[in-house]
C-alpha cells in the first residue's frame, strides 16, 4: 500500500511516498521515495510514475516455481532450525536462483538487487536478510548426501513437468575454474602472483549435465573435483544414465559431446556397442589439418534457421557454411562435418593482426636498445628470447616472424619481417571446426545445432575467452551463453560452496528453458533471453490513480509481447494488475 508521507526538518516539511506491507506478520516499510517539498509534490504527481520497479521476470519465474516448490522441498529435507527468523534455507536458495537466473550478482549485492524489484508484492521479505553471511551460514548446513536429495527431488519434478514424450538426451561436459580474489595478488612480486595463478587454476570442478535437446531443459547433472575425469569417463557416463533412469526419463536416445580433452578413443569404442548411443566431437582445425585444405568455394551455406545463422535473416556474407565427407577415425568411417563461420574469422583476423602489430613494436624496440650492447651475441639471443618468451604469453607461433640480425659499424641492425606462408597457414584455420559424429540419422543442422545453440557447457566454462577464437559458439542468445551467465563469475572460492553454487545456476537455467517450453507450446518462439528481456522491461510504478490524488503501485503500459507471456502463464493485466484467467 502507497502513501504520503510528511516529515518536519527544522520547521519545513517535507514529503515521501511510502510503500508497507506486513513481512512475516509485521508491517514493514519496503519502499520510500523522497519527493520534496509540498509545491514540488503537487507538480510532480501529474507527470507519471515513480519509483519504477522490476516485475514481470521476477513474477514470471516465482509463477513457475509453485509447480516445482524449489524452497518447499528443500526445507522438507532440511527443515529450518528452531528460533531462526527471516527466510529459510530454501528460501534463499531460490531467492539466489532467481537472482541468477534474471541478473546475477554476488550474494553482497543480493539485497541492493533486490530493491529494484517488485519482490515484496510477489514474495515479501526482509531485504536485509539476504546478506553474505546469512547465507554462507545457511548453506553450510548442506553436505554431499543432502543435495544428493536435492538434486534427485528437484530433478523429478522437472522431469513431471515435461510432456510425456520420448526425449532426446544430450551430455556435455566442462571444467569450471573459480578466479583468485584479487586481494590475494596485494604486494606479490609478478612470479609469485603467476605461481599462485597457475595452482589455483589447477583446483577445478568439472560438470557433467544431461539436457533434453528440444529446449536446452537439464535433467541432471554430476560435479567433479578435480574436473572431468579425462580417462575412464565411460563409467560415469553409466552412472549419469543410471540416475536419470531412476528419475523415469527413457534412455533410448543419447548423445554426448564429447570434450576434446578427454580420451575419446575408449570412450567411443564403447558407445559403438550400445544401442541409442551416439557422439559428436568438436575439434579445432589443428586436429586434422588435412581437411582445412578444402576450398571454401565447395562449403555450402548450412540449412535451417535456428542456430544455421548468426541473426535470424544473416547477410549472405555472414552465413555459416559447411562442407560434409567421410574419414576414418577410431577404426572406422565417421561422418565429418566441417564448419566456417565467417564472424569468427573476422574476429579472429583482427585479433591476430592486433597482437602481430604488438610483437613488432616490442621486438623493434628492443632491438634497438640491444643493438648497442657490446656483446652481440648476448644482445641477438636476448631478441630472440624475448620473442620467444613473448608469442608464448600472445599464444602466437613465433615461427610467424622471420629475424634478420645485420652487423652494421659494430652494431646490428634488425629486419623484421612476418613470415606470409607461415602466416596463410594460421589464417586458413580461422573460422573452421570438425565435427565428427556417428550420426547418420540427423541432418547438417541438427549436428550444428546441437554443438552450438542447444548446447550449455564450453569447452572451458572457467575461461572466458578462446585462445584460437575457433570455439564452437552461437548467437548471443543461446542456452551456453544462458548458463555461463548465471554462472559466471562464481563469486565463490571454497569446494562446497562451489558445489551449492552449482545447484543454484542449474535450477536458474529450469527456470527458464521450462519458461522457453511453455512459451514454445503455446506456439510463441522466443529463445530463454528474449523471454527475460522482454519480462524486465514490465515494472510497476506508483502513480496517482484517482481524482483525490490516491497512491498506487500498477502496472506501466504492458506491450503484445509481454502480454502474451503472461497470457501463456494465465494471467491477464486487469486496471493495472495481474489476474488469473
Amino acid at each position: 500500500m502507497a502513501h504520503l508521507y510528511k516529515k518536519l526538518k527544522k520547521g519545513h516539511e517535507y514529503f515521501y511516498i511510502r510503500e508497507t506491507q506486513r513481512v512475516y506478520g509485521k508491517p514493514t516499510t519496503i519502499n520510500q521515495v523522497y519527493l520534496g517539498t509540498a509545491d514540488k509534490v503537487e507538480a510532480a504527481l501529474g507527470k507519471g510514475g515513480f519509483s519504477p520497479k522490476e516485475f514481470g521476470s521476477v513474477f514470471a519465474l516465482n509463477e513457475l516455481d509453485r509447480e516445482v516448490d524449489l524452497a518447499g522441498m528443500i526445507n522438507e529435507i532440511l527443515p529450518p532450525k528452531k528460533r531462526v527468523r527471516g527466510p529459510s534455507l530454501g528460501e534463499l536458495v531460490f531467492y539466489a536462483a532467481l537472482n541468477r537466473a534474471i541478473a546475477p550478482t554476488s550474494k553482497r549485492q543480493l539485497a541492493t538487487w533486490y530493491e529494484t524489484t517488485d519482490i515484496q508484492r510477489i514474495r515479501p521479505l526482509r531485504l536485509e536478510s539476504l546478506n553474505s553471511q546469512n547465507f554462507w551460514n545457511h548453506w553450510d548446513r548442506i553436505s554431499d548426501t543432502d543435495l544428493e536429495k536435492i538434486k534427485t527431488t528437484f530433478f523429478k519434478k522437472i522431469h513431471a513437468l515435461l510432456p510425456d514424450q520420448k526425449h532426446r538426451l544430450v551430455i556435455e561436459t566442462a571444467d569450471i575454474s573459480a578466479p583468485p580474489k584479487p586481494s590475494v595478488f596485494a604486494g606479490m612480486p609478478q612470479p609469485d602472483q603467476d605461481f599462485l595463478a597457475e595452482h589455483l587454476a589447477q583446483q577445478k570442478l568439472g560438470l557433467a549435465l544431461i539436457t533434453e535437446w528440444s529446449h536446452g531443459i537439464p535433467l541432471y547433472y554430476q560435479s567433479f573435483s578435480g574436473g572431468v575425469p579425462t580417462t575412464g569417463f565411460y563409467d560415469h557416463l553409466e552412472h549419469l544414465l543410471s540416475k536419470v533412469s531412476n528419475l523415469g526419463v527413457a534412455i533410448e536416445d543419447v548423445t554426448l559431446l564429447v570434450n576434446q580433452d578427454m580420451d575419446a578413443a575408449p570412450i567411443i569404442e564403447q558407445i559403438d556397442t550400445k544401442d541409442g548411443m551416439h557422439f559428436i566431437v568438436s575439434y579445432p582445425p589443428d586436429f586434422a589439418p588435412e581437411l582445412t585444405e578444402i576450398s571454401l568455394k565447395d562449403f555450402r551455406p548450412l540449412p535451417g534457421n535456428r542456430g544455421a545463422q548468426l541473426s535470424p535473416v544473416a547477410k549472405e556474407d555472414e552465413k555459416i557454411l559447411f562442407y560434409e565427407t567421410k574419414a576414418t577415425f577410431w577404426n572406422q568411417p565417421r561422418r565429418v562435418v566441417i564448419t566456417f563461420d565467417p564472424k569468427s574469422f573476422h574476429k579472429s583476423y583482427q585479433d591476430l593482426g592486433k597482437k602481430v602489430q604488438r610483437v613488432r613494436k616490442e621486438i623493434l624496440a628492443l632491438a634497438q636498445r640491444q643493438a648497442q650492447e657490446a656483446d652481440q651475441a648476448k644482445a641477438i639471443e636476448s631478441v630472440k628470447t624475448h620473442l620467444a618468451q613473448l608469442c608464448l604469453r600472445l599464444k602466437i607461433s613465433p615461427d610467424l616472424f622471420q629475424l634478420n640480425f645485420v652487423p652494421e659499424k659494430g652494431q646490428f641492425r634488425l629486419e623484421f619481417q612476418l613470415d606470409h606462408r607461415q602466416m596463410a597457414g594460421v589464417v586458413r584455420h580461422f573460422g573452421k571446426n570438425i565435427l565428427i559424429t556417428d550420426r547418420e540419422d540427423w541432418g547438417v543442422e541438427e549436428i550444428y545445432d546441437t554443438c552450438v545453440t542447444r548446447a550449455v557447457l564450453g569447452p572451458e566454462l572457467g575461461d572466458a575467452k578462446s585462445a584460437n577464437g575457433n570455439r564452437p559458439y552461437g548467437i548471443a542468445k543461446d542456452n551456453r551463453s544462458l548458463f555461463q551467465k548465471a554462472l559466471l563469475p562464481l563469486y565463490h572460492w571454497t569446494d562446497s560452496k562451489i558445489r551449492v553454487h552449482l545447484f543454484v545456476c542449474v535450477a536458474a537455467l529450469n527456470y527458464l528453458t521450462l519458461l522457453s517450453q511453455r512459451l514454445a507450446a503455446a506456439g510463441i518462439s522466443m529463445t530463454p533471453n528474449e523471454a527475460m528481456e522482454e519480462l524486465r522491461e514490465l515494472r510497476t510504478a506508483i502513480y496517482a490513480k484517482d481524482p483525490e490524488g490516491k497512491l498506487k503501485r500498477v502496472l506501466e503500459e504492458v506491450n503484445d509481447q509481454q502480454a502474451a507471456i503472461l497470457k501463456t502463464l494465465g494471467y491477464v493485466v486487469e486496471d493495472g494488475k495481474v489476474a488469473a484467467l
